[in-house]
């Protein structure tokens, strides 16, 4: 069985996910944010966060009802507020042990 962290092909991903194989190649064209990697041969695996991603994109277009175009701005502000957030926890992080060293 593979590890949970593994890369998962399109298909695996297509069942994940429960959106077809063609819908997923579709939204890779429409969305740069979708960006698996491909092999020689074509063949495209996602990680984890790839996943999410297209959870995400999945509810953003078929719950919310978003256009592609309104799904892919959505999902740039999320990515950005994310990294937003890492990086002030990176910063408290830092803080604390400095503190620390202090005390």
């Amino acid at each position: 069985m593979k590890s949970p962290d593994a890369l998962k092909t399109i298909g695996e991903v297509s069942k994940i996910v429960n959106v077809p194989i063609y819908v997923l190649r579709f939204w890779e064209k429409k969305i740069n944010l979708i960006s698996p990697i491909k092999k020689k041969n074509g063949t495209r695996y996602y990680n984890n966060s790839q996943i999410i991603l297209i959870e995400t994109l999945k509810d953003l277009l078929y719950n919310k009802k978003y256009s592609i175009e309104g799904a892919n701005k959505q999902l740039s502000i999320e990515i950005s507020n994310l990294k937003e957030k890492e990086k002030l926890i990176k910063d408290l992080k830092e803080l604390i042990i400095g503190i620390n060293k202090l005390l």
